[in-house]
């Protein structure tokens, strides 16, 4: 029998690390060459137009468009220039349209790597079927298809860790009432509402002055009721109970109660004491 050629130390060092090592398996779903074949085609579509159209000026009217500006004299071609990178720049339909687009694609696409690394995985190896992508006023929706054997459960606490792969500020995850194989999840990457200051126009006064300026009697006289009795403007005379309290009563309404311990009450319209709540 040989003798094997392994010494000690060696032993003793692959043992280690077989016993600490981790081992991880991902099966990987099979699939046929067409059906993997639409699937990056549906993947990659909004490339794939972009890179069509692109080779379609090219081959069609790349010459049309060389001979117009090698015709046009130097100064003219700097201006269309100038004008064309403006509008570009500036904010229009067009624009706003193209970085919408642009920014869905990206979404789409981190998303995708995010559960990939998140192993969002069925038994077979399926991911999640991202099936659109819709542009809002604070970011991007994306809607899910989860395959059998994935569920929104496969997705708990995992909203902060998709917003980071995404490259937002938040993210929302959301099940659809009708049916729970879709999935929406809403990706926030700005908040309208985020100004400093808002100008209010219920406080016309004050709405533009800092917090610490407002006058309390400011804040008085506006929650103050319009048919409140003026100050300065004398009262009838007050009855006195049996009980040595004096009350001041209007037309309408109660208003205060001047108690024996020179502690003014503020009463409502039904009685209550609000003093606390002024």
């Amino acid at each position: 029998m040989s003798k094997s050629t392994r010494t000690r130390s060696t032993r003793r060092a692959s043992r280690g690390r077989t016993a600490t090592g981790t081992i991880e398996t991902i099966t990987r779903p099979s699939q046929s060459a067409p059906v993997k074949f639409l699937l990056a085609v549906w993947r990659w579509r909004w490339e794939l137009f972009v890179l069509a159209t692109i080779a379609y000026i090219t081959i069609a009217h790349g010459t049309a468009i060389t001979g117009y500006f090698q015709s046009n004299p130097l100064w003219l071609n700097a201006l269309l220039i100038i004008v064309l990178s403006g509008w570009i720049i500036t904010d229009n339909p067009v624009r706003r349209f193209v970085l919408n687009r642009i920014w869905c694609v990206i979404t789409r696409h981190r998303l995708r790597a995010c559960l990939v690394e998140m192993r969002t995985l069925n038994y077979s190896g399926n991911l999640p079927f991202i099936f659109g992508c819709l542009s809002t006023k604070t970011g991007q929706i994306v809607w899910l298809w989860m395959r059998p054997g994935l569920s929104m459960e496969d997705l708990d606490n995992k909203a902060e860790t998709i917003a980071s792969a995404c490259w937002a500020r938040s993210a929302v995850i959301a099940r659809s009432k009708r049916n729970a194989a879709v999935v929406r999840i809403e990706i926030n990457r700005r908040d309208p509402l985020a100004k400093t200051h808002i100008t209010s126009p219920l406080l016309n006064d004050t709405s533009d002055m800092p917090e610490a300026a407002v006058a309390d009697d400011a804040v008085m006289a506006f929650l103050a009721p319009d048919n409140a009795p003026d100050e300065s403007t004398p009262q009838p005379p007050a009855k006195t109970g049996t009980a040595g309290e004096t009350r001041t009563r209007t037309s309408k309404t109660k208003t205060t109660a001047a108690v024996n311990d020179s502690q003014t009450v503020i009463l409502g319209s039904n009685g209550e004491d609000v003093s606390d709540y002024v």
